[in-house]
């Protein structure tokens, strides 16, 4: 049996009513932190907006996206990425890095949240055995440097899947909507709702506002997928990729 047949869990396993509530889900994560602690797992491929340019970045290799360029002319980065929505994260993923942090800096954050619940099993320095409690996720234990306003010195995040809209059979690629255009991202996907789209059965432009002192993300709409295309958009959601 090969090592990546030890990992798989069967399709349609339950979990049993005794495991099930939210009193035992502490529990449960205190227990599975044990085992896997200090453990990180190979990194997901992404999409980063540092410098406000789109790169994919998988291992230690980056690649920015870059527009095809007409003849004569050099080529400049790719500013607007026509993206589908595969998946979400149903959570904020948290973040805190103690200092001040800038948006697309590469360092690992000192603790991590995926469920937004507890810390990742492979944190070493946990702030708090409980989101909700955690010291560093209360309003006022950061002060903003730029709008001197008090802040949560952990930061929420939205983790979304895509794929890019010329390319569905591409490699499922990581986005992370940082807090800074959660708002937005939370107006688009309103907007979406309010007119019965679903957003996995479209293409989003995803492009940054240029007002903005940080690289910060904005969404709009551009057509929807043929019949065929979210046909394949919901057969990849169901990808182990």
């Amino acid at each position: 049996m090969s090592s990546s047949n030890l990992s798989v869990i069967p399709h349609g396993t339950q979990l049993p009513a005794q495991l099930q509530g939210g009193d035992i889900a502490a529990d449960i994560a205190q227990y599975n932190a044990a085992a896997a602690g200090g453990i990180k797992l190979g990194s997901f491929p992404r999409i980063s907006i540092k410098g406000g340019k789109f790169h994919e970045k998988e291992g230690g290799e980056t690649r920015t996206y870059m527009q095809v360029a007409a003849p004569g002319q050099p080529e400049l980065p790719m500013m607007c990425l026509e993206a589908v929505i595969v998946a979400a994260n149903p959570n904020l993923i948290k973040t805190y890095y103690p200092g001040e942090y800038v948006e697309g800096d590469d360092r690992e954050p000192t603790c991590s949240s995926s469920n937004g619940v507890t810390p990742d099993t492979h944190i070493v320095e946990k702030q708090h055995p409980v989101c909700a409690t955690c010291p560093q996720n209360q309003w006022g234990s950061k002060v903003s440097k730029m709008s001197g306003k008090d802040i949560k010195a952990c930061d929420d995040s939205k983790q979304l899947v895509i794929l890019p809209a010329g390319n569905l059979a591409y490699k499922a690629l990581g986005l992370t909507v940082t807090k800074s255009a959660l708002t937005d991202w939370g107006k688009y996907v309103k907007a979406l709702t309010e007119r019965g789209y679903p957003v996995n059965a479209l293409v989003t432009n995803i492009t940054f506002d240029h007002t903005a002192a940080y690289p910060r993300l904005q969404f709009a709409f551009n057509r929807f997928l043929s019949s065929e295309d979210y046909a394949k958009v919901k057969e990849r959601a169901l990808g182990d990729d």
